[in-house]
This record gives C-alpha cells, sequence and structure tokens, in this order.
C-alpha cells in the first residue's frame, strides 16, 4: 500500500501523475457497467483486439486472427507465453472463460450488435481461439475492442464462473494494475510488470476523487494535480482560459461523438402526434448563438446525428435551418394558434418538458437557450433538471418531451450506435417506437447488422440515416471532443487515444 509520506517523497522526485476524476473507478469488473469507470477499465485489461487511431484494428491479447471466407468465424491467434499483471499466463481458454460469463448475462449486453450475432466459440488450443458467429458482422472487430463488455480478466480474478456476481480482484493485462481505492478520495494505479506494450515512465498513478469540476481546475492550478482529461473534465470557459497559460499544454481531440437534443415521438406525447412541433423545434432553435455564446466556438456545430466524416456517415440529409418564421408557419398549419405569447389547439396548451443533468453547466445553458427560442414562437418549455442516475432512467422509461443524448464516440459511431437503437437501454429506442416507418428503420438497421458487402451496407445506412432525419426527432447540436490540460512542468508527450474513454498515461513522460 502506498502511504501517504511516500505519496509526498515520491511527488518531489516527480514518479508520479497525479490526476482527478468526478468519482472512484469502481469495482473494475470488466463485464459490467456502472459504476464501473470505463477509462480505468481500459487502463487495466485488454480486449483480443484494439482499435487505433487511423480506424484501424491492431494486435492486443491476439497478434493475429482469420476471418473465414463466409464472414462468420473468427480464429484468433495468441501470443506465447503472455502474462497477466498477477503473472498467471494469458491464453485462448482464458478468452474461453471470459466469453462464457458475457454470454452467460447476455442479456445485459444486447444492446451491443455482436452479442446478438455469436452462434459458438471455443479456445482451439492453449493459442487459438475461434468466434463463430450466425451471420457476417461488419463491426465484430471493434465491437470486441471496445472498454467493456468484451476485455478479458484473468482467471484469478474470478470469484465465480458469474462475473455479475462480482469479481475476486480486477486482474488485466492492460499497462496498469488497480492496486488501492479510497472511496471518495482515490484510486491508486501502478505499472503491470508483465504489460507487452511500452512501459509506463512513471511509477505511479493516483485519479483523486473531485466531483466539482471548478475544484479540479483549482487542484490542476495549484499543482496539487498534473492533469486533466476526460470529456467533462474541465469547463469550455476554463479550457479556452489556460489555453492563453503557457504553464499549461492544452489539447483537443479529434470529434469523438455528436451531442444531441432527442424529441420524443411516443407515448402520447404533443411531440408523437405532431411532426410539425417537432420541425418547428429544430427550425426555431439558434444553434449558432450556443455554438459562439455557449461553447465558444471550441465545438464545431452539427446538423447531422453522425459527423460526416464516418464510414457510411457522408449523407446528403435534409437541413434544418434557423428559421423562426419559418416554426410559426409550421404551427399555425398544424392548427396550433397563437393566444398572447402561447398556442392552443383543440384546449391544449402546447408546453413541452427537457430534461437535463442537473450538475451539468453546458446543458443548462443551452436548455436555457431553448427555451427562449422556443418562446418567440409560441412554445412553453419546462425545464427539469435531474440527478444523473435519474437522468438516465428517464432516457429508458420515456418520461421526457425533449432530453439530451450523445452519441459514443470511436469505435460505437456509427455502427454501434444504430445497433443501440433496437434496444430498450437508451432514449433513442423510446423517442422512435411510435414512429409510422419503425418497422422499415428497424428493418434498414438489422440489414446493416447482417453484412459485410458495402454495397448493402451504403443502401441501409442512406434509407436508415435519412429516415431518422426526416422524422425530426433529432435535433443535432455540437460534434463533442475530449479536453486535456496538463501542467509542462510535470509531464511531456501527451498523446490522445482512439476512444474518448481511453487515456494514454503509459506515454507520458518527465519533462
Amino acid at each position: 500500500m502506498l502511504t501517504t509520506a511516500f505519496l509526498s517523497l515520491s511527488f518531489l522526485f516527480a514518479k508520479g501523475i497525479i490526476g482527478a476524476w468526478p468519482v472512484n473507478a469502481g469495482p473494475l469488473n470488466p463485464h459490467l457497467y456502472t459504476p464501473n469507470q470505463m477509462y480505468a477499465q481500459v487502463l487495466v485489461y485488454e480486449g483480443l483486439v484494439r482499435y487505433n487511431k487511423d480506424g484501424s484494428i491492431g494486435p492486443a491479447i491476439a497478434e493475429s486472427w482469420q476471418i473465414s471466407d463466409d464472414g462468420k468465424t473468427y480464429t484468433f491467434t495468441l501470443k506465447e507465453n503472455r502474462l497477466f499483471s498477477d503473472g498467471t499466463p494469458i491464453d485462448a481458454f482464458a478468452v474461453e472463460k471470459n466469453f462464457q460469463t458475457i454470454i452467460m448475462n447476455k442479456a445485459r449486453h444486447q444492446w451491443l450488435g455482436i452479442v446478438n450475432k455469436i452462434e459458438s466459440f471455443k479456445a482451439l488450443d492453449s493459442t487459438h481461439f475461434e468466434l463463430k458467429l450466425s451471420s457476417p458482422y461488419v463491426a465484430t472487430l471493434n465491437e470486441l475492442s471496445l472498454p467493456r463488455p468484451f476485455r478479458i480478466l484473468a482467471p484469478s480474478g474470478f470469484k465465480t464462473q458469474d462475473t455479475s456476481k462480482g469479481i475476486a480482484k480486477a486482474v488485466g493485462s492492460g499497462a496498469w494494475q488497480l492496486i488501492e481505492t479510497k472511496l471518495g478520495e482515490y484510486d491508486i494505479f501502478v505499472p503491470n510488470p508483465h504489460f507487452n506494450g511500452k512501459k509506463p515512465a512513471f511509477e505511479w498513478l493516483i485519479m483523486k476523487v473531485l466531483p466539482d469540476p471548478n475544484a479540479r481546475v483549482l487542484a490542476l492550478q495549484s499543482g496539487a494535480i498534473d492533469i486533466l482529461t476526460g470529456k467533462d473534465s474541465i469547463s469550455l470557459e476554463n479550457f479556452v482560459r489556460l489555453q492563453k497559460d503557457s504553464n499549461f499544454g492544452v489539447e483537443k481531440s479529434d470529434i469523438q461523438g455528436t451531442t444531441t437534443l432527442v424529441i420524443n415521438a411516443s407515448h402520447n406525447r404533443l411531440t408523437q402526434y405532431d411532426i410539425a412541433i417537432r420541425k418547428a423545434i429544430l427550425h426555431a432553435f439558434n444553434k449558432d448563438s450556443v455554438i459562439s455564446g455557449i461553447l465558444l466556438n471550441v465545438e464545431q456545430k452539427a446538423d447531422n446525428l453522425f459527423s460526416p466524416t464516418l464510414p457510411y456517415a457522408n449523407q446528403s440529409l435534409h437541413h434544418y435551418a434557423f428559421n423562426q418564421e419559418l416554426a410559426r408557419h409550421l404551427l399555425d398549419e398544424a392548427g396550433w394558434k397563437l393566444k398572447g405569447k402561447m398556442r392552443y389547439k383543440d384546449g391544449k396548451k402546447l408546453e413541452l418538458n427537457l430534461v437535463y443533468i442537473g450538475t451539468n453547466p453546458i446543458q443548462k445553458a443551452i436548455s436555457e437557450a431553448l427555451q427562449g427560442d422556443l418562446a418567440k414562437v409560441g412554445i412553453t418549455l419546462h425545464l427539469v433538471a435531474s440527478e444523473e442516475v435519474s437522468f438516465y432512467q428517464t432516457q429508458k422509461n420515456g418520461n421526457f418531451d425533449i432530453i439530451f443524448n450523445e452519441t459514443w464516440g470511436n469505435p460505437y459511431d456509427p455502427h454501434s450506435f444504430l445497433g443501440s437503437m433496437l434496444s430498450s437501454s437508451h432514449a433513442d429506442y423510446t423517442a422512435q417506437q411510435d414512429l409510422p416507418n419503425k418497422a422499415e428503420i428497424d428493418k434498414g438497421i438489422q440489414n446493416i447488422l447482417n453484412t459485410a458487402n458495402p454495397k448493402v451496407l451504403q443502401e441501409n445506412y442512406s434509407f436508415v440515416l435519412n429516415a431518422l432525419n426526416d422524422s425530426a426527432i433529432y435535433l443535432p447540436i455540437s460534434y463533442s471532443f475530449v479536453p486535456a490540460v496538463y501542467r509542462k512542468d510535470r509531464i511531456k508527450n501527451f498523446e490522445f487515444g482512439a476512444m474518448q474513454t481511453e487515456f494514454m498515461f503509459h506515454l507520458l513522460t518527465h519533462p
């Protein structure tokens, strides 16, 4: 255990890195979700393969793989003599054991396309693992590289075969291993002595638990921490301000997802029955004002659900341009008559609710901006601040008219994110379920999930993305990024990972 005195002494000799995160890393079960933090799961565990920043797939636990001519059988070859962090061997039987517990809890993971494709799996011998699918799936390797659930826990880390009931210890093959957690205070990681890649230059990594974003920035400026990175690690105001301070390195990743508002077209909402309301909302929103005034021109304006730079996402979609006069006209034509400053139809007042995470200042500011814009066209918008766990439950149960949502960045977008629309685990399913063409949209997504043929993929992506765009249930706001701010006197050679929760701490070096 690293004592406070040891940490203080080590700090003087710059032997470690100190970062900050809003919550503890969690028990670090590689096969489960909250409260396990994805950044930490990536630090500790590897999958069979890894997703590279250029979109290619590289080796991780598997050094190579072969795909059958019919696209349904994957045979992975593991490197011999590799070890987990506790010194136990990494072999195909360990991989098989992990797949067994993942599929044992298949219902937890059905939002992920590959989970519904797996027909069988087995270790052929100690260095070969075979995975058979029911049909070809173009995102197979991408989804095997995700932070969870297909990361590999050492057999010594299993408490029972069913990891959904907990693990004995977080033992992986990633660059770091978790050695100590103090609830509400910190998590301590040290290098994995058996890691197959570049060994970390620092002897330890501490992630302090600092829930308040302003406290995190003050800690960085005071020297109490060395680095802040992560999608919500720092406010945009502080990000822009620290860009001007020569003491700090300030970086932003490539696009890692889209921030959107989802308009509910189900559950007997006013926004279900009248597409004119949804279109009016899209036209009434002054997105440019939000980009400049709230997002400070740091994030790029989004007009599509997915960035056109993504595979199959560069579609010619109808653009809902800012036009409040058109928004008023759409509502008038649909019979929503203005009485004073409010609109009514058949005795019903045109009022909606928007749910946002109460502790997220950017969501709050955007909500207030939309509230003001909609008031100008006669739509009354009530803002509902929600605690984070309750917020995601609201996404699932559909108790909203409008709610914030995000696509997930690389390598989820667009393939895995579209696949998740078939599962009732996110706002997308809830918002779409009563669309008149929902069956056709689902069929298009299933076609995407059941082929590796580029022509078939292109045709179905074109249909699905146009159908979702024409339904007017998505209000894309910005293409988001991952920020990083670090002290130049403490660390150098910062590099973003390929995924938004992949932090390459093992590549950092002393200045």
